[in-house]
């Protein structure tokens, strides 16, 4: 790895001075009274150039009344000390920042340091401050300012990292062989029919290549993640690497799972067989109710098919297959049904602002699933749950990331006799399991104790938690 040498140290401060400001590469830092607490600004920018950049302590840049700029040498007092915790800083608070190197020399008589930022691979982007995390701690250079990166550029950002690339890395004890080519024979031709588009249907390697199916890897054509898991000859799930990516499907007789199970499947095959099936296991263990259409008898399933359709396609499309220690689970209980992804959300989505900041993690996985029919337009999914909810009178789907999952709660029509805030605690006791009337109270802080109690009573009625204990030991718990 380069160095800088202390020459074109020197000649870049002394370009910046000329000039009276830092500038895209440059920076200085008064750093006399300790490290800066905005230091990870400018080692998150500079690690997103890509000539990377310069810190400079020792030097305090300052901006007059009448707006001037004035740049001093002002030196450092304990210099190991700092170099100490700049080592600490890179280690403790910045992920994916490049080691550092530190260069101390004179400079016009007083002793400064001189932090070299490497320039970070795109596949190891972003480099951002963990205690602030994504997007806000991660910056980018613009002229002599480093500002926090928007949700747009975090997306740029990502769609480089090899953490959500995964799904065109090769597939391991796979080759070209075990693909089904009369599938991707079958594929190629339905796809370039709804563009109007002429082809032979022969899936040869340049074909397979751009779609992401196929990848060369030390001159030998092999099955990426996302092509084996959607075109394999036989189940994907028979070849070692793989046996995990199944779906573990539970119907429970009960609104938990310590209830008898009616029903378990634990649903094999390529990933579009895998959405095929999982509806079919909902959809035959929900209950249908029957209605009256003009002079018709209607029967309707108590979740709308096509939110069920989405959700379960988005576990399977968006699932981290980076994880193969458990499964995608499918459970229904008698007032809810519950859909769990190992994984989290990526950085910089949170159930918050999920409805708007919708991200493909395995991109060659949602493309072909998405001309396969199996998932709307990009952004769209959510917006058509909750449209489809609304129209069938449920609530809203429940999304909760967790701490190794993201899991969708779909309620049923039992929710519908909660409000907002009785959905909220019932809700939080999913994570915390128990909680008392008084930390429940904290959670509406603006609300009277006779309330949360009478909250918490309607939830006891409803089957939805229980009490226990007794007195000042009264704690809720849920079922």
């Amino acid at each position: 790895m380069a160095t800088m040498p202390e020459a074109e140290i020197k000649k870049r401060i002394n370009f910046a001075r000329s000039s009276g400001s830092e500038n895209s590469h440059t920076e200085f830092k008064d750093a006399r009274g300790g490290l800066p607490g905005d230091i990870w600004r400018a080692i998150s920018s500079f690690s997103h150039n890509p000539e990377g950049g310069l810190i400079v302590f020792g030097i305090k840049e300052l901006v007059r009344k009448d707006g001037i700029r004035e740049i001093s040498i002002v030196g450092l007092r304990d210099i190991a000390q700092l170099q100490e915790k700049i080592v600490a800083y890179f280690r403790d608070v910045m992920v994916n920042a490049e080691i550092p190197e530190l260069k101390v020399f004179p400079y016009e008589g007083k002793n400064i340091l001189a932090v070299i930022i490497r320039h970070v691979p795109d596949e190891r982007k972003p480099c951002y401050n963990k205690q602030i995390g994504l997007p806000h701690g991660a910056c980018i250079r613009v002229g002599n300012t480093s500002r926090s990166i928007n949700f747009e550029e975090l997306k740029q950002f990502i769609r480089n990292s090899a953490l959500y690339k995964y799904d065109k890395e090769p597939a391991l004890d796979t080759n070209i062989k075990m693909l089904s080519r009369e599938k991707i024979k079958k594929f190629l031709a339905t796809s370039a029919s709804k563009t109007d588009r002429k082809v032979d249907g022969r899936p040869t390697y340049a074909v397979m290549k751009n779609l992401g199916i196929v990848v060369q890897i030390r001159g030998r054509d092999v099955p990426t993640v996302g092509g084996f898991l959607i075109f394999s000859r036989e189940l994907p799930q028979k070849t070692g690497a793989f046996y995990r990516f199944m779906i573990r499907c539970v119907k429970y007789n009960g609104i938990n799972s310590a209830s008898p199970i009616g029903d378990k499947l634990d649903i094999a095959g390529t990933l579009d067989q895998q959405i095929d099936e999982i509806q079919k296991f909902i959809l035959r263990n929900i209950p249908v109710a029957a209605k009256i259409v003009g002079t018709k008898r209607v029967e309707e399933y108590e979740y709308p098919e096509e939110a069920l359709r989405e959700i379960v396609a988005n576990a399977i499309i968006h699932r981290d297959y980076m994880i193969t220690e458990t499964y995608t689970q499918v459970n229904i209980f008698s007032n809810r049904i519950e859909i769990s992804n190992p994984g989290n959300l990526p950085p910089g989505v949170s159930v918050e602002n999920i409805k708007q900041a919708q991200f493909s993690r395995n991109e060659v996985i949602a493309s072909i699933l998405k001309d396969m029919d199996y998932l709307e337009e990009y952004g769209r999914g959510i917006d058509i749950v909750l449209a489809r909810m609304h129209e069938r009178g449920l609530p809203e789907p429940i999304f909760k990331n967790m701490a190794n999952n993201f899991k969708v709660v779909l309620p049923g029509r039992k929710f519908l006799e909660l409000n907002r805030r009785q959905l909220f605690i019932w809700n939080t006791l999913q994570d915390r399991l128990k909680m008392t009337a008084k930390e429940c109270q904290q959670l509406f802080p603006k609300v009277s104790r006779a309330t949360i109690s009478n909250d918490l009573n309607k939830l006891d009625e409803l089957g939805l938690v229980s009490m226990r204990g007794s007195g000042a030991s009264t704690f809720y718990e849920i079922q």
